[in-house]
């Protein structure tokens, strides 16, 4: 059955994912192809020129250079790589490493198409981790890129407009969500957190209870499984009501790789504790909140 839109909002004003997720032999892209009535060299300048990059994307360390490495600050972090590939006016091609250690690789192309240009964009990534986030985002980046071009600033975003878009992105493409929230209930604050696994809703409901359990926690959370012939999607809930913005932060982080090492068991493997994944996981939710 279709659900029906919210008195509040109507079916026009949902999130629209404009990017695409293709699962390809080595892993994953997110693919985006966007047509900019302008010639390529400007928005090769837009997309090179590091005063227009800070604008869209955020301050880079040194220019782009090819096969030198670079730093870029990014809502609050900062991610690194190596520019692989730079022909000018043509294509731009980068490794991409963030705090958490998670690395892809980008690709920009500029194209002549219809009188103006085509910019196309893939990240490449091994997994589907943080897949649905990652397209958001991206997606927003893309829209902001497109306001600089044309000589404006980026759009402020709307209030759960990303939440919103991530979970299009999650129905449309069938990945699941990976980061966790705090939400405001009648009850009192609780972070929740949503998970896709194909597999069975008991063995789901195991591999979680001993993958929190390893990590003390979830003894206080409630816990969900839904299998409606798809994946099965875990829903967990723990009330954070009066916890500071440390303790809730590393609680989400704990939860996060909890649900990390559930996966990994499902999969037949046994999943070894990571401190420092903990703590870049821990650094990434006291940011968010």
């Amino acid at each position: 059955m279709a659900e029906s839109p919210s008195p509040s909002s109507s079916s026009d004003t949902r999130p629209v994912p404009e990017g695409r997720i293709e699962k390809v032999t080595d892993g994953w892209v997110l693919a985006f192809d966007k047509q900019l009535d302008y010639p390529t060299a400007h928005i090769w300048d837009v997309l090179t020129n590091p005063q227009k990059v800070e604008q869209w994307l955020g301050p880079v360390h040194p220019d782009w250079e090819l096969g030198k490495e670079y730093t870029l600050e990014k809502g609050g972090s900062g991610v690194s790589g190596t520019v692989l590939q730079l022909n000018p006016r043509s294509s731009l091609q980068i490794s991409w490493d963030d705090e958490l250690g998670e690395e892809s690789v980008l690709d920009w192309q500029v194209l002549e198409s219809d009188g103006g240009s085509l910019l196309t964009f893939r990240a490449h990534s091994d997994t589907a981790d943080f897949l649905a986030e990652g397209s958001a985002g991206w997606q927003g980046i893309m829209g902001a890129f497109a306001a600089v071009a044309a000589g404006n600033a980026p759009p402020e975003e709307e209030p759960g407009s990303w939440e919103a878009l991530r979970d299009a992105y999650s129905r449309e493409f069938d990945v699941s969500p990976t980061m966790g929230k705090v939400v405001e209930n009648p009850d009192g604050r609780s972070l929740e957190f949503e998970r896709w696994y194909r597999a069975p809703a008991e063995d789901v409901r195991a591999a979680v209870e001993a993958s929190s359990g390893n990590l003390g926690i979830g003894e206080e959370a409630v816990t969900e499984v839904r299998d409606d012939g798809g994946p099965a999607k875990l829903h967990v809930r723990q009330r954070v009501e009066g916890g500071s913005v440390e303790d809730t932060a590393a609680l989400m982080a704990a939860w996060h790789l909890a649900l990390d090492s559930a996966a990994i068991r499902l999969q037949g493997s046994t999943p070894h504790p990571n401190s420092h994944r903990l703590r870049a996981l821990e650094a990434l939710y006291r940011a968010t909140l």
